[in-house]
């Protein structure tokens, strides 16, 4: 990504999460999450408008690999609500035929547009010029209709891409929450405390949240196509420690100005210094 958009996508990243509790959008918070999404969509194609692409291979990955994430989180979002909002509040049996029919649901827009999502999911490019490219005019093939699309800043695949993105993670949090059902409403038991293999953090959580931050915000997972609160709760699973909502913690790395924001990745790599130092001296 450019700078800019880079930019833009930790600050929509950052403002989503804000909006969030424990995983869970506040259905109360949703239009205020929506419309700083959409602030953000504005800034994003005046950012397009404004520097414009050096050549067609440019403007094909923005409108592929790069707007589809904003948009994503909107559809997501927008969806999960729907989903949220819509459950039935009593019984069990009925919430898990709920979320079944939920999933049909969304499997069945992915089976409709079959052959462009295995392109999407095999990264084709053979029909990049003609799914990626503001001019490239009618397609002929089968695509979502979108109303009010502004042709200075949408392809005719854009928006499939980012719906794509949002169904695949909507359905996996479906296909979660039917497991907890499953398992008697709560999650599967953690590995025993001190068995073989089992990693426990027992260091400072705040320390967590600096590699956390460093792994986000230089892109080291998924080509930097991962939110800070995904990585969050991914290190949270693997060694087995609560740390909480990611911005809050953010807050916390941001006001220690005495102590240095970055206290442990600095000792870390005082440590690493240190260590390569004493094997070169032997």
């Amino acid at each position: 990504m450019k700078e800019p958009v880079k930019k833009l996508y930790r600050e929509l990243q950052e403002s989503t999460g804000f909006y969030q509790e424990s995983g869970n959008l506040v259905a109360s918070r949703l239009g205020d999450a929506l419309k700083s999404i959409k602030g953000i969509l504005a800034r994003l194609k005046t950012v397009v408008l404004q520097e414009g692409f050096a050549d067609e291979a440019q403007e094909i990955d923005f409108f592929k690999h790069q707007k589809p994430l904003f948009v994503a989180e909107q559809i997501y979002l927008t969806e999960y609500a729907t989903v949220l909002l819509g459950k039935p509040s009593l019984g069990e049996g009925m919430l898990e035929g709920y979320y079944q029919e939920e999933l049909k649901r969304l499997q069945s827009f992915i089976n409709r547009f079959g052959f462009l999502y295995q392109c999407y999911k095999l990264e084709a490019d053979d029909l990049d010029s003609v799914l990626f490219l503001r001019d490239a005019g009618p397609s002929g093939m089968l695509l979502p209709e979108i109303s009010g699309i502004d042709p200075s800043f949408a392809t005719q695949g854009d928006f499939l891409w980012a719906k794509f993105m949002a169904y695949e993670r909507l359905m996996t949090w479906v296909e979660e929450e039917l497991r907890r059902l499953r398992v008697g409403g709560v999650a599967p038991a953690p590995p025993p405390e001190g068995g073989p293999g089992v990693l426990k953090w027992t260091g400072e959580t705040i320390n967590l949240v600096e590699v956390a931050y460093g792994i986000w915000l230089t892109g080291q997972l998924n080509n930097g196509q991962v939110s800070i609160t995904e990585i969050v709760e991914f290190l949270e699973k693997v060694f087995r420690v609560r740390i909480g909502k990611p911005h809050r913690r953010w807050q916390g790395i941001a006001s220690r100005k005495r102590l240095g924001y970055t206290r442990f990745l600095d000792e870390m790599k005082a440590g690493i210094e240190k260590r390569i130092e004493q094997e070169i001296s032997k």
